[in-house]
């Protein structure tokens, strides 16, 4: 009977010792990793003009991380009015935009949708489907070429493309015109955009620039609450002359400069990310700035996603063209016709990126671990080239990371406070 209490004896105390030492184990390890998440706390929680640079390859001319600001920049050509935007809004959502007078840009950049659609590619003027991915536009305005090949150069050019693309909207630009011509609801909007200010004050029964700006700011508070504008306007009575005013400003050239204004202004507001860069340093987690750090160094993001709005602008073959198989598309070089853009595509901002699935110009990853993943193992993709006369080639910045399960997941925990 000793003999057995003191086998279960020495089972109890081996077990206790393992016990304490796993346990010590465990404590240490929590405690290093808390240690580990003070010092990038520390590293972070200060303006960004004063972090560490990020690793960067050579010959990569970055911009460092910024706050957003609260509209894209405007041009010369088009510059910023609240006026306009409102008229670019309601254009936005108009349908009458397209041929069948059924299919608005917000078909496929809704806002509920972080301005996408949520399917892999869009679909578009009877029900035919488009190649591409329908990309979320919060950030449109930040670029100098629009599409994922780049082939339209500035916001004005980019909103009339898909009005006149066959399998989008499908409508030719004069008919369009002459369709929103037709809308009495739109005259008030045209000439308080695009009218001489004599004329804004007489279409509002207004004599003075403060009375003016009361009516602007009544009619963005109305926006604001998702209230139709229209009531406000069409209570103002306009005049054979008026009428035939706003008939003259309603032109393709204005419809663009007014939905590219409301582009501008799309510029999200209040993300987390952007908080803790505007001194908010408790706005993101100890693993969330963790995965800050991997970002920025380790997995190797910066090469191309940096600046306001986290990304170069610039095009790249990731390894996505499937060339030589059912999914091809040559991206860039469609628009170029030079060798080294096969399979390029525009690198897409990644604010508001957990919001934004599918991903990718063809939609393939329906999820963003997904998308981690695969940068992780470098794109370990396959390209035909048996009697290619051309083969794409991957650029040189995707190679694999070698993260850990603990960096993978800090880092998309950064990324969903984008």
């Amino acid at each position: 009977m000793k003999k057995v209490t003191y086998i279960i004896t020495g089972f109890l105390c081996a077990y206790m010792l393992v016990s304490i030492t796993s346990l010590q184990g465990i404590v240490y390890a929590h405690t290093k990793e808390g240690d580990q998440y003070n010092e990038y706390r520390a590293k972070y929680s200060k303006p960004v003009s004063e972090w560490e640079k990020p690793h960067i390859d050579d010959g990569i001319s970055y911009k460092e991380m910024q706050a957003l600001p609260k509209i894209a920049k405007d041009t010369k050509e088009n510059p910023y009015t609240e006026a306009k935007m409102l008229l670019g809004k309601k254009l936005f959502f108009e349908p009458k935009l397209s041929k069948s007078g059924q299919i608005a840009c917000a078909s496929c950049h809704n806002p509920e949708l972080a301005f996408g659609d949520s399917i892999k590619t869009s679909f578009g003027h009877d029900r035919q489907r488009g190649k591409r991915n329908a990309p979320n536009i919060m950030m449109s305005g930040f670029f100098d070429e629009l599409f994922w090949d780049g082939r339209a150069k500035g916001l004005e050019s980019q909103a009339l493309m898909p009005i006149t693309n066959p399998i989008e909207m499908a409508h030719e630009l004069n008919a369009m015109q002459d369709s929103i011509a037709r809308l009495r609801e739109y005259y008030p909007l045209f000439i308080l955009a695009f009218g001489e200010t004599q004329k804004q004050y007489e279409v509002l029964g207004i004599e003075s620039k403060e009375e003016f700006k009361k009516v602007l700011l009544d009619l963005l508070s109305l926006d604001l609450q998702n209230k139709d504008l229209d009531s406000l306007l069409q209570s103002k009575t306009l005049s054979k002359e008026q009428i035939t005013l706003a008939k003259k400003l309603i032109t393709r050239e204005n419809i663009a400069k007014a939905i590219a204004t409301y582009e501008r202004s799309l510029v999200p507001k209040n993300t987390r990310f952007n908080r803790f860069l505007n001194g908010d340093y408790k706005a993101l987690s100890d693993k969330e700035i963790y995965g800050l750090h991997i970002f920025r160094t380790k997995g190797r993001c910066m090469n191309c996603h940096y600046g306001v709005a986290l990304s170069d602008g610039e095009f790249h073959n990731i390894g996505l063209s499937f060339y030589g198989r059912k999914l091809e598309d040559l991206g860039r070089y469609e628009i170029t016709k030079d060798e080294k853009d096969l399979g390029a595509f525009k690198t897409p901002s990644l604010i508001a990126v957990s919001k934004s699935a599918p991903y990718m110009h063809n939609g393939i990853f329906p999820t963003l671990r997904g998308v981690i993943n695969m940068y992780n193992a470098g794109f370990p993709t396959h390209t035909k080239t048996q009697h290619a006369i051309l083969t794409p080639k991957t650029s040189k910045l995707i190679q694999p990371l070698n993260l850990n399960k603990e960096e993978l997941e800090a880092l998309e925990a950064f990324l969903l406070t984008l």
